[in-house]
């Protein structure tokens, strides 16, 4: 027993004389952190908290400046209202005004957090947002976070919480190209920052923890309710009473948004900012604080034209209805022009496209396959695919008709029909090749009429059209051609992107000539009337209610240019169709567009011939037959092909006038001609008799079947029976084949040969 104890005092000896150790070595540690913590560092360089921090410069097509962010408004601290500062420390920083650069107690919650598994609390204060936005990269280390934390500890010691506000407030992004509270204020509000209520207050202070997801403009829902949660700290902390939270909180914002978009080019810029964002993989607000130069393919004399179009209220039947208009140069897949009569981010705003799917999902990868050329019949006639019964507009069906009439005349059946035979997974595949966000869930055969889980944005849609007028060679339809930095150092550059075959040559002129037929006389035939070559393809999308559509589109293409034009986002009358709204401003718009310059007509590629088809053939057995070389041109039609889909089969019919397998039976009093007739010719039957010579017993034209014909005979003198075979020629003469006789038993032939 006493071994025992005296065990247990050296297992306790040994335990507390750890237990001292770690308590000792933490100690030193903490007094080594906190020592370098508050002691360590280097001294911030305090004129950098009043220089410029977004200094942004782009550029049109002509390098004339568009934009130079230099130009935001700074703001004193005498200028800011006490109740919009403290709506940014209830959300970023309720302690701001008792820590001293850092806040322990929230960095200790974030640390549990962390441990749980919650990684959704930060624990910055707004003197470490704007140490970190001053003098530190964003990237996510623990050596830039402690050297954060120094320098927030010094910047403390240097300055007056209410200076630290001030820099923090001017160096704020809010998304569309605005620093700062008051440049915010008025963007957004028209205001100045003494006309805020508390509601804008919150929203400008729940901007700042995206600015892109809460931007009011873009995101106006996620932007209210955004505001609604700051709203309610804000009376949490008692910074507003009851009666202001009461009448607020189910209060609603107008976004003024004050500069005209368009005559500014504002959208066109916003695209740009986003697209070079991503291009170099870092945040707007690093872009625009970054010294970079764009430079776009912005035409401002492009710009003026589609805005006189897409902002015209006469095309819209309400001004409820979004519309938009891209024009891309086929050459450098350049984007010259992009007009929008409401906000839209043209690589995030996905909609369903309709009809404007068909070329790129099934004809074109169809005919890149061989399965079809354009002179294809489809049988158009109410089907179902399974589960699946899709239905042309209007409940109407058109029999057999060609794959160049499916496409112009927009039916649905066809196009399922061609996508059923090219296999789903082939038509993402293509449609992945032109970067078209497809995924596994779109393999199916509602594809081909647009059928997409997500739809597509407004720049793959124009990528894929440019695709086709660029004789199947894809890039990336682009704002940005260039970007440099400060030092003129090239970071991108448009031009070495190397663009990539996703259809032959061979098959993306067919394609094109298909969508020619469709501004000729099909749901584009608005187009007519130009005169140059204009390739189109429209789409409409229709709403649950048919009564309704969702989305109308036309999308064409010259040899200079790809253009789209969109309305939407509304409840639209069925009478709103692509084939009617949209293709009209699209006419308006080329009309105009190329006033001085007309566009060349498509070139046509090696490898393509138009061939003469059996007429006959065509259009009674709906089959594709080389027509004789002989054959009148009124018995032939005009196909355009490609290697991949030549006809085999030929017709003969007028190279060797014919009839094969004819007989003749004979029978008291009569004999019997049998044969197959070729409805592409004409018969005369003669008889010759004793007493009147060779007659015209019949002339038959056009038969098709089996002939049996019977024809009287003399029995006692006999008689020649002749069949010639012949046809018109495009002179009206007849041209003659060869001849089949008969001689018919006699009672005299009978006496004569015993």
């Amino acid at each position: 027993m006493k071994k025992n104890n005296k065990n247990n005092k050296k297992i306790f000896k040994t335990f507390f004389a750890i237990a001292c150790v770690i308590i000792a070595v933490s100690v030193l540690a903490l007094s080594f952190f906190f020592g370098a913590l508050y002691f360590g560092g280097d001294e911030p360089d305090m004129n950098l908290l009043r220089q410029t921090h977004y200094s942004l410069n782009v550029y049109d097509s002509k390098n004339q400046l568009m934009l130079n962010t230099d130009s935001q408004e700074y703001v004193e601290y005498s200028q800011i209202p006490k109740l919009l500062s403290d709506a940014f420390i209830a959300v970023e920083d309720k302690r701001f005004y008792s820590h001293h650069g850092i806040d322990f107690i929230r960095v200790f919650g974030a640390l549990i957090n962390n441990v749980k598994g919650n990684r959704t609390q930060g624990a910055s204060t707004i003197t470490q947002q704007l140490v970190k936005n001053t003098y530190l990269s964003s990237e996510q280390t623990f050596s830039r976070k402690f050297k954060e934390m120094q320098a927030a500890i010094k910047l403390e010691k240097n300055l007056s919480k209410e200076e630290i506000l001030e820099y923090y407030l001017n160096m704020l992004y809010f998304g569309s190209g605005e620093y700062g509270v008051k440049n915010a204020s008025m963007r957004f509000f028209s205001k100045e920052l003494s006309q805020l209520n508390a509601l804008e207050c919150a929203m400008l202070a729940g901007i700042v923890k995206s600015p892109t997801k809460y931007n009011p403009i873009n995101n106006y829902d996620n932007s209210i309710a955004r505001a609604k949660v700051v709203l309610k700290l804000m009376y949490e902390q008692n910074i507003i009473s009851e009666d202001i939270y009461g009448s607020y909180k189910n209060s609603d914002i107008i976004i003024q948004n004050t500069i005209n978009e368009n005559t500014l080019a504002n959208n066109y810029l916003n695209s740009a900012i986003y697209e070079a964002s991503s291009i170099l993989g870092i945040s707007e607000k690093d872009l625009l604080s970054g010294c970079y130069n764009l430079y776009t393919y912005y035409d401002s004399e492009t710009q003026n034209k589609l805005s006189s179009i897409v902002l015209n209220s006469n095309y819209y039947q309400d001004n409820t209805t979004g519309g938009l208009g891209l024009i891309c140069d086929n050459n450098s897949r350049g984007i010259k022009a992009f007009v929008a009569n409401k906000n839209v981010n043209v690589f995030e705003y996905r909609r369903q496209v309709g009809s404007t799917i068909k070329p790129l999902a099934c004809y074109a990868p169809a005919l890149d396959q061989g399965l079809i050329s354009p002179s294809t019949r489809i049988l158009d006639e109410p089907t179902s695919f399974g589960d699946y019964s899709p239905s042309n507009f209007k409940d109407q069906y058109y029999g057999w008709v060609s794959a160049s009439d499916c496409i112009a005349n927009s039916l649905n059946v066809p196009s399922v029909k061609i996508i059923q035979q090219l296999g789903c997974e082939t038509a993402v595949n293509y449609l992945k090749k032109m970067n078209i966000q497809a995924v596994d869930e779109d393999k199916n055969l509602a594809l081909a009429l647009g059928g997409m889980t997500y739809g597509m944005n407004m720049i793959e849609l124009l990528g894929g059209y440019s695709t086709l007028a660029n004789y199947g060679l894809y890039k990336t339809p682009s704002f940005i051609n260039k970007i440099t930095d400060k030092d003129g150092n090239i970071l991108y550059d448009s031009e070495s992107k190397i663009a990539n075959r996703v259809f032959d040559e061979q098959s993306s002129y067919l394609m094109t000539d298909m969508l020619l037929a469709c501004s000729n006389n099909g749901t584009a035939k608005k187009l007519k009337s130009l005169n140059f070559d204009i390739a189109c393809k429209t789409g409409t999308v229709s709403m649950s209610n048919k009564a309704f559509n969702s989305d109308i589109f036309s999308v064409a293409y010259t040899s200079l240019d790809t253009m789209l034009f969109w309305q939407g986002d509304n409840a639209l009358d069925a009478s709103q169709t692509g084939g009617g709204t949209t293709t009209l401003m699209m006419k308006n718009f080329a009309s105009t567009y190329y006033s001085d310059e007309t566009p060349e007509n498509f070139y046509t590629p090696s490898g393509i011939e138009e061939l003469n088809i059996d007429k006959y053939s065509y259009e009674n057995l709906n089959e594709i037959v080389l027509a004789s070389q002989n054959a009148p041109q009124k018995t032939v039609i005009k196909g355009l092909f490609s290697q991949k889909c030549l006809p085999s089969a030929k017709d003969s019919t007028y190279d060797r006038i014919a009839i094969d397998d004819i007989s003749f039976s004979q029978s008291s009093g009569y004999v019997t001609i049998n044969f197959e007739y070729n409805p592409k010719l004409n018969y005369k039957i003669y008889k010759r008799d004793f007493a009147k010579g060779e007659l015209l017993i019949d002339d038959i034209k056009c038969n098709s079947g089996e002939a049996s014909i019977k024809v009287d005979v003399d029995s006692f003198f006999g008689n020649k029976i002749t069949v010639i075979p012949y046809y018109v020629d495009d002179n009206n003469l007849e041209i003659i084949g060869s001849p089949y006789k008969f001689y018919s038993n006699s009672i005299i032939s009978n006496i004569f040969s015993n």
